[in-house]
């Protein structure tokens, strides 16, 4: 029953067996030390290289150093700097583990725009480059315990412009041992200005990266055509300001300038001048000639008084429309005195030609 459970829980959460020291330096006796180790006799069934699928070695078996630690030694001529894979079989169970061989490289010659560069230096001057330039860097690396050539997985240009905006171009294997890039100004998205330019070389198999600041380019573009206009409805009207990276202009009203007026002694005249009649009309209706016109009876009395209460509401109502009101409310209390004044005026004025038509008495 133990030894099912055992099956069951290494079905169920997988064996325990673990490579404790995948990274070594190559060219000398490796150990590799293995824990959780179960079985009596665990072996090695074959380690290849994981980018050739070579088998280096098979069948080795793994010696107990523990309750559940066992671990085995591959002989330094067979430690060749690389990615391996290792297939580790436990009693029933067998996994794959990946480990690495490193060694220290070198560069055994860099030609950097035409110019041979020893390792850390950089160039004299600073690169001028316009649109129809190139700019070529070849490097080739070596080991440096072999002296044999190597090529890096990963080598980069990094292109550092002084906004700290960055831009990376891979170098490409060329003729077997050396690495290459030749950097077109048009066709890569360079920008205009200075650029600090550096070199990047790394694999998994290298003990050391290598970082080399090469120099500076200066990169004269000529400015970009105008944008043309986005037709109408293609886009939102928020498309800008959804899609865009950096902060957009402020956006400014322009407000139409207030209307000029004249000094306020021109406005008090005119004012004047404009009152002229209507004190003049108030004058001529409240003078002593006219007021014997005005009907005898209580009825015409009333009806004029009306008249003439409703005419000056109506000029006070002008006056406030001047101050204060604004046309709807003074419309609206217009549309209220209008037929008041109709109606008043029609019976003052009957009541006045009744009056003067009426016959006079005689005197002796």
């Amino acid at each position: 029953m133990q030894r099912v459970a055992g099956v069951l829980a290494i079905a169920l959460l997988g064996t325990a067996l673990e490579l404790t020291n995948p990274v070594h330096p190559a060219r000398e006796a490796v150990t590799f030390v293995f824990t959780g180790v179960e079985d009596a006799s665990p072996v090695v069934k074959s380690i290849q290289d994981a980018v050739t699928l070579a088998t280096v070695a098979a069948d080795i078996p793994l010696e107990r150093q523990s309750n559940n630690e066992a671990v085995f030694t591959l002989d330094g001529a067979l430690a060749i700097p690389g990615l391996y894979k290792l297939l580790v079989q436990d009693g029933k169970t067998s996994k794959v583990f990946h480990a690495t061989l490193t060694t220290s490289v070198s560069l055994s010659s860099a030609v950097v725009q035409g110019i041979n560069l020893p390792f850390g230096s950089t160039l004299s001057s600073v690169v001028n480059l316009t649109p129809r330039d190139t700019f070529s860097v070849e490097v080739e690396l070596q080991d440096a315990s072999t002296l044999t050539p190597v090529v890096a997985h990963h080598a980069v240009l990094r292109f550092a412009h002084e906004s700290s905006v960055d831009a990376t171009i891979v170098l490409e294997p060329y003729q077997a041992t050396a690495m290459r890039a030749v950097v077109s100004v048009a066709s890569r998205d360079l920008l205009s200005g200075l650029h600090t330019v550096s070199l990047v070389v790394g694999d998994i198999h290298f003990h050391n990266a290598l970082a080399w600041e090469l120099g500076q380019i200066y990169v004269e573009l000529p400015p970009a055509p105008p944008a043309s206009p986005t037709p109408l409805y293609t886009t939102p009207l928020l498309h800008t300001s959804d899609t865009t990276l950096q902060a957009l202009p402020e956006i400014t009203h322009i407000m139409r300038p207030p209307p000029t007026t004249p000094p306020p002694a021109i406005s008090i005249v005119f004012t004047a001048l404009v009152g002229v009649p209507l004190v003049a009309f108030v004058g001529g209706s409240l003078r002593a000639s006219s007021l014997p016109k005005l009907p005898s009876s209580v009825a015409g009395i009333v009806w004029s008084v009306a008249f003439l209460v409703s005419l000056l509401s109506v000029l006070a109502l002008f006056g406030l429309y001047w101050l204060q009101l604004d046309m709807f409310t003074a419309l609206g209390y217009l549309g209220v005195l209008g037929p008041v004044i109709v109606v008043t005026g029609q019976y003052a004025l009957a009541h006045v030609a009744a009056r003067t038509t009426s016959p006079r008495p005689k005197t002796d």
